[in-house]
């Protein structure tokens, strides 16, 4: 592709700003089109947090049986269905958290922000209950394990004590493993800043329509009435991007789902140290502040009308779940109660993204649909997208990945 060539990208969010940043690197400026501003959606109120990846791989026994995964009913975010897994697309989870450590400097020197990035330990909380069913710890840490987990391991309930005094003394231990963590909206911007200094541009604007020719698209109609001319176009627009790529003649099926989340400071300090307990997640950040959310199927709420209200009941029972876990964190104060749409692959809701080419037009791109995971998978999808466009070609270390993510794998 031509440095000159004009390459809009229509969404601001986390997938959007890496994939203008990376276009930079390569020489080419994009302008980044959003109807409101910079990761003012679900972007910006991540949880943020790098998974280790090998856990993708062990955690998914939780994939749902053909029974329960016809019920239509959103299922958790990180489960998939039978006869897709996240293997398929692992090097976007693996490629991003390698790269992380580095990747803050590199914003922090080029966009001018801090990340707040660091890594953390994260640990799935395990009661007596549940280890006496499993049979021991060594079974529980051995498909992380198996799995590729080297820096998996059993942390005893003792050693978690002496990091949280007043965790429920129901908890026998848990599995621990690295993470890698950020802030999300400033991750975001961070991105967007140094990709400003590489050229790129960005405009507050709702886009309407394409203008075409051919096989091409030439340009995006903005709802002010002016109109963008277009060597290429690259969809990152999350849960809209159903109504969008339909006017592109191949919608793209998404079914958007509602996730919400506390942010809170406590009344004493905890160590950057995640804990899961069940449906409960208590993730502690660099800035002091606590991030509480309840991670079960029922917290993943279809709103196919794209209603972003947010639930008492949900906080409710993030704040219950952190008494019980912690008792000594019951009188948390909530700085926000925040919570936003994303994009899942429809019936039932599961996480599986769509990138790639876009069906039926040489100069069409598509990078959404990445449930909850957007920002952890943003600089991998980013640095391949941009390769793919600037090239016209699929990068070889990832062929069988866009086979896979491809709009047209699906037979819809």
């Amino acid at each position: 592709m031509s440095k000159s060539s004009d390459v809009i990208v229509i969404g601001a969010g986390a997938i959007g700003c890496s994939v203008a940043y990376h276009l930079g690197h390569r020489g080419i400026s994009a302008r980044v089109v959003d109807r409101e501003s910079i990761a003012v959606r679900a972007s910006g109120k991540a949880w943020a947090v790098f998974t280790y990846p090998p856990t993708w791989i062990a955690d998914e026994h939780c994939i749902r049986q053909p029974s329960e995964a016809l019920e239509g009913a959103p299922v958790d975010i990180s489960a998939t269905v039978p006869g897709v897994s996240v293997r398929d697309w692992l090097f976007l989870h693996a490629s991003s958290y390698d790269r992380m450590p580095e990747f803050a400097i590199e914003l922090a020197e080029r966009g001018g922000v801090d990340i707040e990035y660091c890594e953390t330990p994260s640990t799935s909380l395990v009661t007596e209950e549940e280890l006496e069913e499993a049979g021991g710890p060594q079974d529980l840490v051995q498909p992380h394990l198996t799995a590729g987990g080297v820096e998996s391991r059993w942390i005893d309930g003792d050693s978690l004590r002496e990091l949280f005094p007043s965790l429920n003394p129901a908890y026998a231990g848990g599995i621990s493993h690295p993470a890698g963590q950020v802030e999300p909206y400033r991750f975001s911007l961070a991105m967007a800043q140094a990709a400003e200094k590489l050229g790129a541009e960005f405009l507050q604007g709702e886009v309407l329509d394409f203008t075409t020719r051919g096989d091409r698209i030439t340009g995006v109609r903005l709802a002010s009435g002016n109109e963008l001319q277009a060597d290429a176009v690259v969809l990152a627009t999350g849960p809209w991007i159903g109504k969008l790529s339909a006017k592109l003649d191949s919608p793209i099926a998404c079914r958007p789902v509602f996730s919400e989340c506390l942010r809170a400071t406590m009344p004493v300090d905890l160590p950057l140290h995640t804990l899961y307990a069940g449906a409960l997640s208590i993730l502690p950040k660099k800035n002091g502040e606590v991030i509480l959310a309840t991670y079960g199927a029922k917290d993943f709420v279809d709103r196919a009308g794209f209603d972003a209200s947010l639930s008492e009941e949900t906080k409710l029972a993030a704040l219950e779940g952190v008494a019980r876990v912690l008792p000594a964190l019951e009188d948390a104060t909530i700085v926000e109660h925040r919570g936003d749409l994303l994009a899942m692959a429809p019936t039932p809701p599961y996480q599986k993204p769509v990138m790639g080419p876009f069906p039926g037009w040489q100069n069409a791109f598509v990078a959404t649909r990445f449930g909850g995971d957007g920002v952890c998978m943003s600089p991998a999808t980013g640095e391949v997208m941009a390769e793919l466009i600037d090239t016209g070609r699929v990068p070889l270390r990832t062929r069988r990945m866009f086979e896979c993510l491809a709009p047209v794998s699906e037979g819809r």
